[in-house]
């Protein structure tokens, strides 16, 4: 039984958050289903340590768990992946892993699926009529053609006679068969197992792998043949028509605070998952472009109803003035092979339940090896004819770099530069928090002297937040004008956000959600002047103005989650200064954690169109058919929807319902000491939001990380391979794992060995600082993990008997150590 850390010794806690972004790569994409895994098996390892779970002794997850064991008592890891972005390869393996870590499934099957089904032998449609037999009779022609262009590559007898077979398909069609493929993925889907045969004892969730309070975010990114046109505006003319061919599906399930799980990673969702997953794969001319009819084809010749069809071509295909039965989609690699932007604007305002570090992994399975890939060009420009001249390539070399391997290969340059930008960002928010701390703690401990020593009933916690919400206003002066300013445009933005939802994905317009954020902002601007036209009192009438507070009190939400999100941050810093003769037991610490996201749930439900019935719709409508000709003239159909929002919000009962949980339980479970650092944090978030909101302009900035960019390739440096492992993958402009079965097990096994190398480095490095395990008990750690991995795999990969037992000889020679007891 593995215990979890005694509350006798106060444990740094900390969270290693991984945002991975998965390439492209062809046929490499066994070698990604090998890093995928270990992925899974990390985090699954994270979460049976939290539970206290007897793990199999000698399995991949045990050795995990030993690995961040190793930390231990100094500091207690948690491992989560909460953002994946993925592209072609990368974007089937995406889909896959999410929908494991989405509801705790097992992906033990899909080692067959890949190694037996991604080969040509079954991807290829079968040939027809007379092109069957015109084939057969110049293949000796052809295989004379192809040995002659690609050499080497061809020395393997099975993948010369697979080659052979593969060009006597049909001509002048994709060889490839996507209805096959998607019937593959749709078995793969649903073969997934609960990993766990039982519950965990006093578990009162759905099994998932994601922590209580947090959301696991997919992102697929889809080439929009046609594309889709988007109207914009600008000054003149008004507004412009553009076409865009970028398509980024999105998925999500959230764990909330009461442990529900909201998922659209169910079973129900599998013909969803599986759609964007052949969609983003659509590698053009290898398999035919996917549309909603091959889909709908697959799904009725199995008899297997599309239950949520409708409500996914509505949220994610439905654009107006085009037919989503008309839509046609190839590779996502076309426009991003490389999808960085989903998950850096993903990392923006994810909540922290401990103290975080940040990384962004990216798995690159295809890098550049220059001096092989010029000798090859060379070799093919000599056996082609195409003429270099003065150092200038050729005719069809141009034509194919310029539509193939140029924009495939862009680099990631802007990428890291808007990382560094964060980076920068959330070091400057620090310190403006870091500054502003002890000035808070000094003007809070002002208002709560008289009533700290005793517990504080609702009215006393109340009433002491509205005065230091008055006095952090009234001490900001002139400076607190621009804060509430730009604190009514977030407003704005996020209440036009939700009216646009509200009409439907099908009615949902990017110009009218930016026309009703303008009349929003000119109502707010009418509340301001009046205030000034009024006389409102005070240095700065606006300020005190009373519909601008009413404005505020109804319909602030995001200003709420800022502050119990902040509580959060503050009561992770908590854990470790709770000395154990304190009588503070971690359970108690997080019942409390778990009622504020609890509250923060409530919150965020306000954001819902879900939330709102028909009467809303309705208002909203005439609030569309009735915009004002001038821009400064009255609304009232705008007021109206408004007033009627913030009844429905009921924002004021929530507030009471925060103030008085937090002051039960902060006075129950915390010593004077430790709550009066929490009650400061929640009484006086205001003059911290006063600081804050103006640096970062964003809504949520509780996760006051840096972002570490790391990155899994087979050409990194592996404790078995200093120089990093060539796939055999890479043959065949990187189709050649489809030709062979021995390349497709050794790619997906050195997938597994390198990134269960590279996480334990990983992990090492997330730690610096906080703790040094011994380095003979990380070595011995590593072999464990390395020899667990090798002999899982030793029944499954037979193609080369040799392959695995070489490898565990090699783990044995290179890390020959005792382990310790």
């Amino acid at each position: 039984m593995l215990q979890a850390a005694s509350s006798a010794t106060r444990t740094k806690q900390v969270e290693v958050r991984l945002a991975l972004v998965l390439y492209g790569g062809v046929s490499l994409a066994v070698y990604m289903h090998g890093v995928s895994r270990e992925f899974l098996n990390i985090v699954r390892a994270s979460r049976r340590l939290e539970q206290s779970v007897d793990l199999e002794p000698g399995s991949c997850i045990e050795a995990y768990a030993h690995v961040l064991k190793l930390f231990r008592p100094e500091l207690d890891l948690r491992v989560v992946v909460d953002v994946i972005s993925g592209a072609s390869a990368g974007g089937v393996n995406g889909v896959m892993l999410a929908r494991a870590l989405a509801h705790d499934l097992s992906i033990d099957r899909h080692r067959e699926l890949w190694l037996d089904n991604a080969d040509v032998t079954r991807l290829a449609n079968e040939p027809v009529g007379l092109t069957r037999y015109l084939k057969s009779s110049i293949a000796p022609v052809l295989d004379r053609l192809v040995s002659m262009g690609l050499k080497s590559e061809l020395t393997d007898p099975e993948t010369r006679t697979k080659l052979r077979q593969f060009m006597q398909a049909r001509w002048f069609t994709p060889p490839f068969s996507g209805e096959r493929y998607v019937g593959w993925m749709l078995d793969a889907a649903r073969q997934m197992e609960p990993e766990e045969k039982e519950d965990v004892e006093g578990r009162d969730c759905p099994p998932t792998l994601i922590p209580q309070g947090q959301s696991l975010d997919l992102f697929v990114t889809l080439t929009d043949f046609h594309g889709a046109r988007r109207r914009f505006e600008i000054d003149d003319p008004p507004e412009v028509e553009e076409t865009e061919h970028r398509l980024i599906l999105h998925f999500a399930a959230t764990c909330r605070g009461g442990g529900e799980l909201q998922s659209q990673f169910t079973d129900r969702e599998i013909p969803d998952l599986v759609f964007a997953a052949r969609a983003t794969s659509a590698f053009p001319g290898a398999f035919p472009p996917m549309t909603l009819g091959e889909m709908d084809r697959v799904m009725g010749l199995r008899g297997a109803p599309w239950a949520g069809r409708g409500a996914f071509v509505a949220r994610a295909l439905s654009v107006p003035g085009h037919k989503p039965e008309n839509r046609v989609f190839v590779d996502g690699s076309v426009v991003m092979n490389k999808p960085f932007q989903p998950v850096l604007d993903a990392i923006n305002g994810r909540p922290a339940a401990r103290e975080v570090v940040r990384k962004v992994i990216y798995v690159d399975p295809l890098i550049p090896e220059p001096e092989e890939d010029e000798a090859a060009i060379e070799a093919e420009e000599a056996e082609t004819l195409t003429q270099v001249t003065n150092g200038e390539p050729g005719f069809f070399r141009v034509i194919l770099a310029s539509l193939a391997h140029i924009p495939r290969n862009e680099p990631i340059g802007d990428a890291l530069d808007q990382v560094q930008d964060y980076n920068r960002e959330i070091r400057q928010l620090s310190d403006v928090i870091a500054a502003a701390e002890p000035v808070v703690e000094r003007e809070v401990g002002a208002i709560l002297r008289p009533v700290i020593d005793q517990p504080m009933t609702l009215r006393e916690l109340s009433r002491c937040r509205v005065m230091a919400n008055e006095r952090a206003h009234s001490a900001a002066g002139y400076a607190y004008l621009g804060y509430q300013r730009l604190k009514l445009a977030s407003i704005a933005e996020s209440l036009g956000g939700l009216l646009g939802r509200l009409r439907g994905p099908e009615r949902q317009s990017r110009l009218a959600t930016l026309a009703l954020t303008r009349r929003i902002n000119a109502l707010h601007n009418r509340l301001l002047a009046g205030a000034r036209a009024n006389g409102a009192q005070g240095y700065y009438p606006e300020v005190s103005s009373e519909p601008v507070i009413s404005f505020l009190r109804g319909l602030d939400v995001d200003y709420r989650i800022r502050r119990l999100r902040f509580v959060i941050s503050r009561l992770n810093r908590l854990y470790r200064s709770a000395a154990p003769e304190a009588d503070t037991e971690p359970k108690e610490m997080d019942e409390l954690k778990s009622t504020l996201y609890e509250q923060i749930d409530h919150l965020l439900m306000r954001w819902s169109p879900s939330f709102y019935g028909d009467e809303t719709v309705a208002a909203l409508e005439r609030v569309l058919a009735s915009e004002p000709a001038d821009p400064a003239a009255d609304d009232p159909e705008l007021e109206a929807l408004l007033s009627g929002l913030a009844t429905r919000m009921g924002l004021g009962d929530l507030d009471r319902l925060a103030d008085d949980a937090f002051s039960v339980m902060a006075y129950n479970y915390l010593p004077p000491r430790l709550r009066m650092s929490l009650v400061s944090a929640y009484i006086g978030f205001a003059y911290y939001d006063l600081v804050t909101l103006p640096v970062s302009q964003r809504q949520d900035v509780t996760e006051i990380n840096e972002i570490r960019v790391d990155r899994i390739s087979p050409n990194d440096t592996h404790i078995l391979r200093p120089h990093g492992v060539r796939l055999k993958g890479r043959n065949l402009n990187a189709f050649g794992a489809f030709f062979n079965r021995r390349w497709r097990e050794h790619d997906y096994l050195w997938g597994r060995l390198g990134a269960a190398d590279r996480l334990i480095t990983m992990t090492l490095r997330a730690a610096r600082g906080m703790s040094a395990p011994d380095p003979e008990a990380v070595r011995a750690a590593r072999r464990k993990l390395l020899l667990a991995i090798l002999r899982e795999e030793e029944p499954h990969l037979l193609a080369d008997p040799e392959l695995v037992p070489d490898l565990i000889q090699e783990v044995e020679a290179a890390l020959d150590t005792v382990e310790p007891e």
